[in-house]
């Protein structure tokens, strides 16, 4: 089997009701000589059609670990090492396990390691800054709205929140609402220096959080994140824009993160994101890859490895990301929870009706 070409698409996706404004979407297509076409989503397409197919024309689809050295090897030479070139390779690595998987008649959860049959997956949405409703019983109301869809366990972002207060405000009306028993998170985005989110998470203490996710700036993130690990009961988070597996170990050595978050695609894909598994499992810690809006794919990484903890996802009541529409049948996230199939590769069939209707010319 070898890859012929390698198609990106780009698919646009209105983010308001009125259509003023969109959002572009890649999907990528490695095809093969034998007619089996892989799926990846994400990517730079400059860098996907310029820079790696170039690589990969020609070559064996199920050769993962030396087509991903060698994306990887060339995004270093040609000095295109940043995001765009890593979830490139990211985009690209992922639609090459769903050639091996459909190749061989097996899931690409089973391939990588096949751990578990049903994934955890997590309410992501609540506290965005588009909402109407940004106080913190309108949030707290969000949240509940999740739990009743099913969901155990709810993230809330805090965004434009004035301060350490108002953030410990909405954490206690969110959970005076869900009650006691559901796992509650909180994402910072990387917003304050480490004496302050140190004393933040203080007094978030009595609210029991399940994890504290990006709670401190980058100037000096590995010792501040040590400094908010030391004053919580709840796991530090992040890692999610860290692309490299050297990086990761930073911040597990040094930063002392206690759940590692890589982007799925950011961290080079299913070659990329086991290795880091694998990285973390040594030091005995969870990986949940960052990204509500690929739970399609997340979901067969945490299913194969024993370290697998969550997926995250946006529930059904918040504004439909492109994986809720681009596959027949759709995807889906029933009670929280995701079932792995027995379907080839991804088991996802791209809903092409979908795609043609909101295609547009890269």
């Amino acid at each position: 089997m070898r890859i012929t070409h390698i198609e990106p698409l780009v698919v646009r996706l209105p983010t308001a009701p009125d259509e003023r404004t969109a959002k572009d979407w890649v999907v990528v297509l490695v095809h093969t000589d034998e007619g089996i076409t892989g799926v990846g989503r994400g990517g730079n397409i400059d860098v996907i059609s310029q820079e790696l197919a170039p690589v990969l024309i020609g070559q064996d689809p199920r050769r993962t670990a030396l087509l991903w050295e060698q994306m990887y090897e060339t995004a270093w030479r040609d000095g295109r090492s940043g995001r765009a070139s890593m979830s490139s390779i990211g985009a690209i690595d992922v639609a090459l396990w769903d050639i091996c998987g459909k190749s061989c008649s097996q899931p690409v959860w089973r391939l990588l390691g096949g751990y578990r049959d049903r994934v955890l997956a997590y309410a992501d949405g609540s506290g965005y800054a588009e909402e109407t409703d940004q106080s913190p019983e309108g949030i707290a109301a969000r949240v509940k709205k999740h739990a009743e869809l099913g969901y155990d366990a709810i993230k809330i972002h805090m965004y434009k929140a004035k301060g350490p207060e108002e953030i410990v405000e909405r954490v206690r009306c969110a959970r005076e609402l869900i009650g006691p028993d559901k796992k509650l998170m909180i994402d910072l985005h990387r917003a304050w220096r480490g004496e302050v989110a140190v004393e933040l998470a203080r007094q978030l203490e009595p609210y029991n959080l399940y994890w504290i996710e990006e709670p401190v700036r980058q100037d000096d993130e590995l010792f501040y994140l040590r400094m908010v690990q030391e004053a919580t009961g709840a796991m530090v988070a992040g890692g999610e824009g860290e692309g490299t597996l050297y990086g990761v170990r930073r911040l597990i050595t040094e930063g002392k993160l206690q759940l590692v978050q890589t982007d799925i695609l950011i961290g080079g894909g299913y070659t990329g994101l086991m290795r880091i598994a694998a990285l973390c499992k040594a030091y005995h810690l969870p990986v949940a890859p960052h990204g509500a809006q690929f739970p399609d794919i997340n979901c067969h990484l945490v299913a194969a490895v024993p370290n697998g903890l969550i997926v995250s996802t946006y529930p059904s009541c918040e504004p439909n990301e492109i994986w809720s529409k681009m596959y027949d049948p759709p995807f889906e996230v029933v009670d929280g929870h995701i079932a792995m199939t027995e379907l080839p590769g991804l088991g996802l069939a791209l809903n092409w009706d979908f795609i043609n209707r909101h295609r547009v010319s890269p």
